[in-house]
């Protein structure tokens, strides 16, 4: 790195050392005296079930701070809310306080909240900082100077810390000094994309998948028969790889430099009767990378042509590998058409007797076969709008005030505000010195938009004002908040011109901006980001299932299984469809290699597709998903708890607390025991004192599943290790508050019956991703507001995300 830039690096590395988490020390605080009645209360109505001796769930309140609203807050909360409810004192106590009571201590301690709420808001730090994701860096990236970065390539940037599934928590985000040598090389490798030391030439060229040289065997024979322009390259097996897309050959080809370049490949895909079709999977080995996969069925005499983009960081004169496979699922055969040598015209044309056979006699595939006609490639590929925004960051005249003009352009949007006054000075300073030291101008400039790139206001999304108390958000954070919100990426011009001319405020504007973003194709990012993030999708596969188990268990299904959800919350959100859905509903969202899993039939195109859904298919709504279902388990077994837990966090908002130590885990059955479920094995927990509290609240909501094993498959006997049958499913089970079920479907009418409280979970989690921070005390009213309007419009799901977005809770800090 070079020395300016360091100097100019100083306030962000200053900013790792003060990042931290806002809110109130309540120890510097004058403890308050507790209300006499309050306390009394508590001495008649809960000290014997909740003192050090009893302690009922968990839950004491001998040794709770008097401070109330300062400290102990979601403690206090909770007797707030169960004095409220009634559920505080139980029924069977002896002695009950009477309605006006129970009023008057909530009121006192709901005014001790607001109290608290008011102290930690004026303790609140001016300025908070939230740096971006790797994902919504690459998006800004692209946006701002039109570069696609690979940031999850070999030496690209950190993944992003997950809290509780949410990748976007500002104090999760940390910052350290490798981190900022990641920003800086990735500026570096930006900028030099975007302006090359010699220009990059748009190239095209093409060939076809197999040619025939002079030299082979072969050569007379079809060029005899007019068939030299006919070879093509067969794909029979998966375990061969066609290696030969690279067109650039020879130096009137030379591969231009690293951009984005458009491929395109002219295949056939021969599909066997009631089989699977050739799957098309291309990728780049150097860079670990797929760049495109799907299906594939066209015959032989009509062909199709795939096109799709992809980014490759090469430089001039070193070609990227591009490798296509056939993702068929047959073994590899050592006498594959590709190993034969001869070359390949058609399936019609006679095998040689040590050739594979890949057709029946009446010439239909009797494999999946994949067949490559021809490559082209074209590129790098530099829309109008990503030239202009180039073109408009560099200065072309060499002048000091030219290049201040366009770093001016280029940091105000880079920054998504105004700038400060002077605040462009250090990097003005760093060309200057850059070019005492004899650098070249564009040189220069470039090392002074490698400081912007790097700098905090770039990095991080900074809401509040140094020079005053501010607790709303102003035009420009505004804007910035909705669109990495909608569209995980930078403010666009017509965003940034509503907030130059402060309008963006007014509620008719708002509300006509988020239409319009909604209904952008960039809104996409925002229905996968958020699906993936609130439903903990991002570990689907983490315990890859045992293939021995699970021999139909592969990458495809389970990318499938990801698309699936997140294909659903789109067509909820589209739709206007309400929360009812993500519980049950008739219907779902598959691709071909889904329904086959499911055992769906007649899903053809592989797209994501609406499809109704049979009772016999036993699916409906997110918690029969397999993405889910595999998510909750471990790779081997089903695991309820977990299934539970995850159920009871994600849908209902109650964080089940860690285990107790030293519990034994739940051992596999013996194989010369008789077979046992994990039901039976987990009948223990309700028998042990550390255990039985939590597990008879988050033990049901998993068993209601247990239809379904380790990877999403209906079933109805267990399979397990042991002596005599496979013991049949037992998906029942009872509530806390009693209430019982006899198998998923029963329980899911069971939530629906409760709408209420999911209803509250879903608008939390979707603040916590929007504002990109915990939910805390303070938030309450806000959220509250939220829930009311969605139950008032039948808790659809557009317009909840709308009421957030125009919601106080949204504008302000």
């Amino acid at each position: 790195m070079k020395p300016s830039v360091a100097a100019c690096l100083v306030s962000i590395c200053s900013l790792i050392t003060t990042l931290r988490a806002e809110g109130l020390d309540a120890k510097q605080l004058d403890a308050k005296q507790l209300d006499a009645k309050v306390g009394a209360f508590l001495e008649v109505h809960c000290i014997e079930c909740h003192d050090k001796d009893a302690a009922n769930g968990d839950f004491r309140v001998d040794n709770l701070s008097p401070s109330v609203g300062f400290e102990d807050t979601p403690q206090w909360v909770e007797i707030m809310e169960r004095v409220k409810s009634g559920e505080m004192p139980p029924e069977d106590a002896a002695e009950q306080p009477t309605a006006d009571l129970r009023a008057e201590i909530v009121e006192w301690i709901a005014a001790r909240m607001k109290e608290g709420e008011s102290a930690r808001l004026a303790k609140r730090e001016r300025v908070s900082y939230r740096r971006l994701t790797r994902e919504e860096y690459v998006y800004t990236v692209r946006d701002l100077i039109g570069v696609e970065y690979d940031a999850s390539d070999p030496g690209g940037l950190f993944e992003d810390p997950q809290w509780h599934g949410f990748e976007r928590i500002g104090s999760v985000l940390t910052l350290s000094p490798s981190h900022i040598e990641k920003y800086i090389k990735a500026a570096e490798v930006i900028l030099d994309e975007a302006y090359p030391e010699e220009p990059i030439e748009f190239l095209e060229a093409g060939k076809r998948a197999m040619e025939v040289k002079e030299t082979d065997n072969h050569f007379q024979r079809l060029n005899a028969a007019g068939l030299l322009d006919k070879v093509r390259a067969p794909l029979t097996t998966s375990g061969q790889i066609y290696r030969y897309s690279n067109p650039w050959r020879g130096p009137e080809l030379r591969f231009p430099g690293p951009g984005v370049y458009e491929i395109s490949y002219t295949v056939c895909g021969l599909k066997p009767e009631n089989g699977i079709a050739p799957r098309m999977k291309v990728t780049e080995p150097d860079l670990d990378r797929v760049l495109f996969e799907q299906d594939i069925i066209a015959s032989e005499d009509e062909p199709v042509t795939v096109t799709f983009q992809a980014h490759f960081p090469n430089p001039p004169g070193r070609p990227p590998k591009i490798y296509v496979t056939n993702e068929n699922q047959v073994p590899n055969h050592p006498r594959t058409n590709a190993t034969s040598r001869i070359p390949f015209i058609t399936t019609k044309h006679r095998r040689a007797p040590w050739q594979m056979k890949i057709t029946n006699q009446d010439g239909s595939p009797r494999y999946p076969i994949l067949i490559i006609d021809s490559i082209s490639i074209r590129g790098p590929m530099v829309t109008n709008q990503e030239q202009r925004r180039r073109d408009e960051s560099l200065a072309t005249e060499e002048s000091l005030s030219a290049a201040a003009e366009s770093m001016s352009r280029f940091a105000r949007r880079a920054f998504r505000r105004p700038l400060g006054e002077n605040e462009l000075e250090p990097y003005l300073g760093i060309v200057e010195g850059e070019l005492e030291a004899g650098e070249t101008f564009r040189s220069a400039v470039k090392t002074g938009m490698v400081a912007i790139l790097s700098s905090k206001s770039f990095l991080f999304i900074a809401e509040g004002d140094e020079q005053a108390e501010r607790g709303e958000l102003n035009d420009w954070e505004l804007a910035t908040r909705l669109s990495y919100l909608l569209w995980s990426t930078m403010p666009d011009d017509e965003l940034f011109a509503l907030a130059e001319n402060r309008q963006l405020r007014d509620r008719a504007v708002l509300r006509a901006q988020f239409n319009r973003m909604l209904a952008d194709p960039r809104a996409e990012r925002f229905m996968h980001s958020f699906s993936s993030q609130w439903l903990n999708l991002r570990k689907v596969g983490m315990f890859p299932p045992d293939r021995n188990i699970y021999p139909n268990y592969d990458d495809h299904l389970e990318q499938s299984m990801v698309g699936e959800s997140q294909a659903f919350f789109a067509e909820v959100l589209r739709q206007g469809l309400t929360l009812r859905e993500f519980i049950d509903s008739d219907w779902t969202m598959l691709n071909p290699r889904l329904a086959r899993f499911y055992g769906v039939p007649n899903v053809v195109d592989d797209c994501f597709q609406r499809v109704a859904l049979q009772p016999q298919y036993h699916r409906g709504g997110l918690l029969t998903h397999a993405s889910v279902l595999s998510l909750t388990s471990d790779g081997t077994r089903h695991r309820p708890v977990h299934r539970g837990a995850w159920l009871s966090e994600v849908f209902l908002g109650k964080e089940p607390p860690p285990p107790p130590a030293n519990v034994d885990p739940i051992e596999p059955t013996p194989t010369d025991a008789p077979k046992a479920t994990l039901r039976m094995k987990l009948e223990a927990h309700k028998h042990h004192p550390n255990c039985a509290s939590c597990h008879q609240k988050i033990d049901p909501l998993g068993l209601a599943f247990d239809h379904y094993n380790a990877i999403g498959q209906w079933r109805t006997h267990e399979k397990v290790e042991g002596t005599g049958d496979d013991p049949p499913v037992d998906a029942s089970g009872e509530l806390p508050d009693g209430r019982t079920f006899a198998n998923a479907k029963e329980f899911q009418q069971l939530l629906l019956a409760d709408l209420d409280a999911f209803n509250r979970t879903f608008i939390e989690k979707l603040a916590i991703y929007g504002m990109r921070r915990t939910m805390t005390i303070d938030d309450r009213e806000g959220l509250n507001a939220i829930a009311e309007i969605s139950r008032e419009n039948d808790y659809r799901v557009r317009t909840i995300l709308e009421t957030f977005v125009l919601s106080d809770l949204f504008q302000k800090r």
